[in-house]
């Protein structure tokens, strides 16, 4: 597991993924492709305070996914030739799970989101 300074750098976007794999993975549910893990963030996508997000696309949070991977919050695992995975890439936390929610917890906006999962 890798460090979270790179969680500062997160669009509102990622930091709403970021909590759907974190809430997959506590759950044993990860590795996840994107589309599983939208089903998880459209959960939270309502009590998201400030900026408005709308609906994320499986294309939006298959991008953010990707970008969260470059700064090493998320790993993918590439391979799956499954009928089901189509070849799609499947994501889990790169990062310890407390430390994120620790640094997600600063953000306002999703603040109560946070304080749902570290109880």
């Amino acid at each position: 597991m890798s460090d979270t300074a790179a969680v500062d750098e997160t669009t509102l976007t990622h930091r709403v993924v970021l909590l759907g794999v974190a809430d997959l993975a506590a759950a044993d549910g990860t590795p996840a492709h994107a589309g599983e893990i939208r089903r998880v963030c459209r959960e939270d996508l309502a009590a998201v305070d400030g900026d408005v997000l709308g609906t994320l696309t499986e294309a939006e949070v298959a991008r953010a996914l990707n970008e969260l991977e470059a700064e090493g919050l998320v790993s993918a695992i590439r391979g799956d030739t499954s009928a089901t995975g189509k070849g799609r890439p499947r994501f889990d936390l790169g990062v310890d799970r407390e430390s994120l929610l620790a640094d997600l917890h600063g953000d306002e906006r999703i603040s109560s989101l946070v304080d749902a999962r570290s109880d």
